[in-house]
């Protein structure tokens, strides 16, 4: 059953739900030609709609509601990625399945060994598209929410928000004794509830100096194991972890 997001611009009530969103009715109308009696589903922040199409126009399309499931979040892991800049597409493919993998949230970061560089005018543009690929994945994989998605941040400005979390984590290729499963079971035996941040490096790795900024922020720096991952990999290797562990 196709998923869908609530917009501003849709309408409810207890009996019935009318999509606005010109994207989401365009999709319905024109890519999957849903007709009347088809079911669909319809997420917002209480929780999933199951509806039947009874109405279909060239603005909207109406559902009446046949089901609802209120949606608690209470007991699961919150996973924010801080990703900094890589080339090319891997972004795209980043952001895709780390949100399949179960991340709330993404932020984009310019560390110093950054080759791409998001200054300028087109920076609106990709964001907007880096948000679509975000929510087509969330929808695809059927999340109960579409995650966030903030940038450009500073590596200074990743170390300030770090007291935010239970836990914030650098993977760093340098480092050989503390492992992730080590830094996870000493922080607790179970991650249900928890707000747990992670930050992956570049192509060219982290400075230094920014791994020992953001230790003495009060991150944990650990390995992912005795391979060097590649930046598009260590992304969704450290959410996996941490869905595994909390499992």
């Amino acid at each position: 059953m196709h998923r869908f997001f609530m917009a501003p611009e849709d309408q409810s009530d207890q009996a019935r739900i009318v999509l606005n969103h010109r994207e989401t009715v365009k999709h319905l109308t024109k890519v999957l030609r849903v007709r009347i009696g088809e079911q669909i589903e319809v997420v917002d922040e209480k929780g999933v709609y199951i509806g039947e199409v009874h109405e279909i126009e060239e603005g909207h399309v109406a559902l009446s509601i046949q089901s609802f499931t209120a949606t608690d979040l209470s007991g699961d892991i919150k996973i924010e990625l801080f990703q900094c800049l890589p080339k090319g597409q891997k972004l795209e493919l980043i952001l895709q399945k780390n949100v399949e993998l179960g991340v709330s949230g993404f932020f984009l970061v310019q560390s110093g060994r950054c080759v791409s560089d998001f200054k300028g005018k087109d920076t609106d543009k990709k964001l907007e598209r880096f948000k679509r690929i975000i929510k087509e994945a969330a929808k695809q994989s059927k999340s109960p929410s579409i995650p966030f998605l903030e940038g450009v941040l500073s590596v200074e400005t990743v170390a300030a928000r770090i007291p935010d979390y239970d836990l914030f984590l650098v993977p760093y290729e340098d480092e050989k004794a503390y492992t992730f499963k080590r830094a996870l079971q000493a922080f607790s035996p179970s991650l249900s509830g928890k707000k747990i941040g992670f930050i992956i490096g570049p192509e060219g790795g982290f400075d230094p100096d920014e791994v020992e900024l953001l230790k003495r922020a009060g991150a944990q720096v650990v390995t992912l194991g005795k391979h060097i991952l590649r930046t598009e990999t260590a992304g969704m290797t450290a959410t996996a972890w941490l869905q595994f562990y909390n499992s």
